[in-house]
């Protein structure tokens, strides 16, 4: 004869509803991918001295964006015009 399965002294608890997920406060972001294009117009405009907040913007990107995909290239915000040398 098979022996039955102890019942458990305590009552089932009811099925609940998962708590639901925190909202971060953060906005979500859509990581897009850097274009030859987007290089382009970058490069372009930091010949004409375009500070970084304005790339960004133009770039629809976080300036912070702009300045990591600069040093990645291996480009500089700063005026490429040689100093003249004093004398």
């Amino acid at each position: 004869m098979a022996t039955k399965a102890k019942r458990s002294k305590t009552p089932a608890k009811a099925a609940t509803k998962a708590p639901a997920k925190k909202k971060s406060s953060k906005a979500a972001t859509s990581r897009v991918r850097w274009t030859s294009q987007n290089d382009r117009e970058m490069k372009a405009l930091i010949k004409e001295q375009t500070p970084a907040r304005a790339i960004a913007t133009k770039l629809k990107r976080t300036e912070a964006a702009v300045r990591q995909r600069i040093h990645k290239l291996g480009l500089s915000l700063r005026s490429s015009k040689k100093k003249k040398a004093r004398r």
